[in-house]
Formats: structure tokens, C-alpha cells, sequence
């Protein structure tokens, strides 16, 4: 049940209040000295101005509102509050007479249900569209096509198939730092390992890198003895780059707060022109929406 454009979302109890106020009859207070039954005027008259009213943006429990209505209606200036308040509830969202009987949905309007994006209508498909659902960016332009190519839904498909074809180009390139990235991390993560506790890396990396003298082999007869003198190497090594990798996450971090991607936007933007450049008889926003959505690793499995 939707009321009162002024009232608060977060104090139902005041919006009941504010609608008590508002629906309770007014006087001056002069005209109260004289006779109070005779001079009342009530802020609304009549089911119509009601309902209007009932219709407005904030909401109340319907509960609430309909012990309001019952009140009303013992009123001699609002009889049918309650007819008004029950026939508003049951007509929810637009949907029309007789597809919702107390706020639930009769059997004969769920059969209408759409159950593909393909079935829905084009104001569904625009709003899923802007919030990046796949399936509803591919329908934006298999309707583009059928409109600008003048051909039915099947063909149009065919012509999309071209198009996301198109948007995969090049898309391993534009992957590869994130792979060469990945694949740094997680060499040198376990290269780390032995590097410190196994004694034959230790000997050869000390040999080849850092020269200095090891302990006697009574000395390094343990994984613990063996990272004790490799430390004397790593410890430099390893905590310098996890203070570098420290001071990049809060960088990165802050990058995020600005909404800053530097590679990934640039990407993302030369993928998309590239795109509306190759096809550009179709909505531009479109194809820019569908290419921006596509991932680098693979497609998106698409449903029906």
C-alpha cells in the first residue's frame, strides 16, 4: 500500500501519526468557540481524492493502514476508506484488474509469466540491459538488428552470433598481463619455499647469488637449520617485497575508491569502439553495453 509523499520511510509509527493528522477533520481555532460539528472540513472528500492520496511514494504496513480505514469509515465525511484502501491494494504495480487478489497473484496471470529473455518486453530488456545482464545486452541488439535489417528473430540471432565473434578478438592479448600476473605470483609464492628450507636450492642460490659462508653441515641437518642460515639472505628479499606489495594493495585500494582502472577500462574502451566501429549501422550504446559485459577468459553461457 503506497501513501503520503511526505511521510518517513524509517518511522512507520510517525507515518501513521502524520496520516491521522492529515485525514482528521480541521477547525480554526475561533470557529471552534462557536459550534465545532457545523464548520469542520475535512482534508479529503470523496474515494477518488482517497485514493489518490493512497497512491502517492512512501509506504505503510497494510495492516496498519487498514485499522485507519475502519476508523475512517465510521466518519460521515470518508463512508467508503475502507472500499477505497482494499480495491488500491489489490490493483499493485500497474498490473491489471483481477491478476492479484490480497497481494498475491491469481493463477491465471502467472501463466503469463515471461520465462525467457526472448518472451520479455522491450522496457524489461532495457532496464536488465543497464544493469549489465548479458542475455538482456544480446536482446537490445538481436531487436536492433531486426529493425535495422528488417528480418525476423532467428536470422537476427545469426547476425548477433557474427557480432559477439567479433567482440572476442584479440581477447587474449588484451588478457595477457592479468595471465602474466597471476602466473608471477604464484612462481614466486612456491619457489619461496624451497628457496628457504631446502638445503640443495639454499647451497645453489647462495652460490650463484649471494656468496656468503654457510654454516658447517652439522648446522644444517634440519628444514629449520637451513631456513635459519638462508634467512640471513631472504629475510631482505622477502620482507622488502612484502612491504612493496603491502604499499601497492593500499594503492590499489585507493584506485578503487576513486572508481580507477587504469588497464582495465583502457581494454574494455578499445574493445567496445573497436565493435561499434566494425558494425555501425546498430545502436551504438548497445554494442558497447554487450562488449563492455563479455569476459576476457570466455563467453558467457548465455540462457535462452
Amino acid at each position: 500500500v503506497r501513501i503520503g509523499a511526505n511521510f518517513s520511510r524509517q518511522n512507520p509509527h510517525g507515518n501513521l501519526r502524520a496520516f491521522q493528522s492529515l485525514t482528521a477533520p480541521k477547525t480554526s481555532s475561533s470557529e471552534n468557540n462557536e459550534n465545532k460539528s457545523s464548520h469542520m472540513t475535512p482534508t479529503f472528500v470523496g474515494p477518488v481524492k482517497m485514493t489518490n492520496f493512497i497512491q502517492s511514494t512512501s509506504t505503510i504496513h497494510y495492516s496498519s493502514l487498514s485499522s485507519i480505514a475502519t476508523k475512517l469509515s465510521s466518519s460521515p465525511f470518508y463512508p467508503n476508506a475502507t472500499k477505497c484502501i482494499v480495491q488500491t491494494t489489490r490493483s499493485m504495480a500497474g498490473s491489471a484488474p483481477g491478476s492479484h487478489i490480497d497481494g498475491k497473484p491469481t493463477l491465471q496471470y502467472v501463466k503469463g509469466m515471461p520465462k525467457t529473455f526472448a518472451s520479455m518486453t522491450n522496457e524489461q530488456i532495457l532496464l536488465f540491459a543497464e544493469l549489465a545482464i548479458p542475455e538482456a545486452c544480446r536482446e537490445c541488439i538481436v531487436r536492433d538488428v531486426m529493425v535495422v535489417d528488417n528480418v525476423e528473430y532467428d536470422e537476427a540471432m545469426k547476425v548477433f552470433e557474427k557480432i559477439a565473434e567479433t567482440n572476442r578478438e584479440g581477447m587474449t592479448v588484451a588478457a595477457f598481463p592479468f595471465y602474466l600476473g597471476l602466473g608471477v605470483a604464484l612462481t614466486a609464492g612456491y619457489a619461496s619455499i624451497p628457496l628457504v628450507f631446502h638445503k640443495e636450492s639454499v647451497e645453489w642460490f647462495n652460490e650463484n647469488f649471494v656468496t656468503l659462508e654457510l654454516p658447517p653441515p652439522e648446522d644444517l641437518e634440519t628444514y629449520c637449520e637451513v631456513g635459519a642460515a638462508s634467512w640471513e639472505w631472504m629475510e631482505p628479499i622477502l620482507g622488502h617485497i612484502s612491504f612493496y606489495l603491502l604499499c601497492m594493495a593500499f594503492a590499489r585500494a585507493q584506485l578503487q575508491n576513486l572508481g580507477i582502472r587504469p588497464y582495465y577500462h583502457w581494454q574494455l574502451e578499445r574493445r567496445s569502439r573497436h565493435l561499434i566501429q566494425k558494425y555501425p549501422q546498430y545502436d551504438a550504446e548497445f554494442l558497447s553495453n554487450y562488449s563492455k559485459g563479455d569476459r576476457l577468459v570466455e563467453p558467457h553461457e548465455m540462457s535462452p
